[in-house]
Formats: structure tokens, C-alpha cells, sequence
């Protein structure tokens, strides 16, 4: 494992083995451990937002969602730029909950997150157990009425895609009341199977990118006079 730095965000950066081995203990902890894929554009919100980069520093175990990260933290490896590239840390894990008959439940933001977050998921798995779904905008109760019809389902494992600040504040005042032993966050309308990202996605994606090298190189900047 090794610390990242990106944009005063500090990251942890372990291969797809060790971040297994960190799964394994995880599912047999007594207490929910937060995973959480990182993008580029959530580093840029975090430059600007000092609580989204606290949240971000304290994640149990931190996952690139993309190469450009890992090119800014001046990590050069190839087999982890394939593994980044590839995604195979969902495809190992997703691989380990089926293996181990794992329940999952699937939290989101809006109806739409919902469908395109279990499609992406079925991409990679067929079988997966899902025992449960539920996105935000139809929430009618409060919160505490889905925590506790989330673990009355008794899911091992927590996916969710909910946008920030929505997710800050969900996680803040729920995380605590879970019975899950982890919670996978996904970013936004981050899909990570490569064939499901559309032209106007990836488009977006790359435009999204030259901001993030032109900030990482601005910081650097920064940091590089602030030592003179």
C-alpha cells in the first residue's frame, strides 16, 4: 500500500490483492468499513470543500476510479494503471461476494442511479444476490425508517451512488446505524464498465480530465513557490 497525495487529498493506493485482503477482513469485522471509488472531478470538489476532503481522507480504503489519479500522485506502475484501467477491483469483489453468497442492498440518489446502478453491476456478475433496493427521491419516512428496513434485510454489503453533498450527510447521519460490514460508494453517474459510457459521457469525461491535469499542475505550482 502506498499514500497518495492529489490535490491535498491524501489517498491510499493498494493493488487489487492487497485491497482483497482488506475486503476479507473487513466482512469479518463487527462494524460497517467504507469503500469509496475516487474520480477526478470528486478531487476537484474536495480542493474547494475542506469537509468533502476530510471525508475523503478518512474512507477505510480508498479506489481510483481512474489512471489520471494515480499519473498525478507520480505513480507510474503499469499493472496498476491495467488494473485501474480495467477495473478489476469490482470484478474481484463482486467476484468474492458471489463466491461467498453475500447479500447486497443498492441505495441511490434517484430512480435513474438505481437502474443504471444494477445494470452496471449485472455487467460484471449475472447472480448476485441483491436483497434489496432503494433511491432517496422516493423517500417518504425518514431515514431511520430505511436504515431499519435496510437491516431488517441483513445485507453484508452496501453499493451506493449518491451525489455529494447528499452523500456526506447520509453517511454522516446513518453510517453509524448500519449493520452492513461495508459500504461501497460510487460516485455520481460513474459507470465503470467501460462499453456502457456513451459519447456525450465520454466527452464530458475527457474535457473533465484536462481541468484535472491543469489544477493538478497549478498545485503543484503553489506548492512548489510556497518552499522557496
Amino acid at each position: 500500500m502506498r499514500h497518495m497525495h492529489v490535490l491535498g487529498v491524501e489517498l491510499q493506493d493498494y493493488t487489487v490483492r492487497e485491497a482483497m485482503r482488506k475486503v476479507d477482513y473487513f466482512l469479518r469485522d463487527n462494524k460497517v468499513s467504507t469503500i469509496a471509488y475516487i474520480t477526478t472531478r470528486g478531487l476537484m470538489a474536495a480542493e474547494e470543500s475542506p469537509e468533502l476532503k476530510d471525508f475523503l481522507s478518512n474512507i477505510d480504503l480508498t479506489v481510483a476510479a481512474d489512471s489520471d489519479i494515480l499519473h498525478a500522485a507520480g505513480i507510474a506502475n503499469r499493472n496498476r494503471v491495467k488494473e485501474i484501467e480495467n477495473d478489476e477491483f469490482m470484478e474481484e469483489f463482486l467476484k468474492k461476494l458471489v463466491r461467498g453468497k453475500r447479500k447486497m442492498y443498492l441505495l441511490t440518489g434517484t430512480k435513474e442511479q438505481l437502474q443504471e446502478l444494477e445494470q452496471c453491476l449485472k455487467s460484471y456478475q449475472g447472480n448476485l444476490r441483491i436483497v434489496g433496493s432503494f433511491s432517496l427521491d422516493e423517500l417518504e419516512k425518514d431515514e431511520d425508517y430505511l436504515i431499519n428496513e435496510m437491516n431488517g434485510l441483513m445485507p453484508d454489503v452496501v453499493i451506493s451512488n449518491i451525489s455529494s453533498p447528499q452523500r456526506e450527510v447520509f453517511f454522516e447521519n446513518n453510517h453509524m446505524k448500519m449493520n452492513a460490514r461495508i459500504w461501497l460508494m460510487l460516485k455520481d453517474k460513474v459507470v465503470h464498465a467501460t462499453h456502457k459510457k456513451d459519447i456525450i459521457w465520454r466527452l464530458g469525461d475527457m474535457l473533465s480530465k484536462k481541468l484535472f491535469h491543469r489544477k493538478v499542475e497549478r498545485y503543484h505550482e503553489r506548492e512548489d513557490d510556497l518552499q522557496k
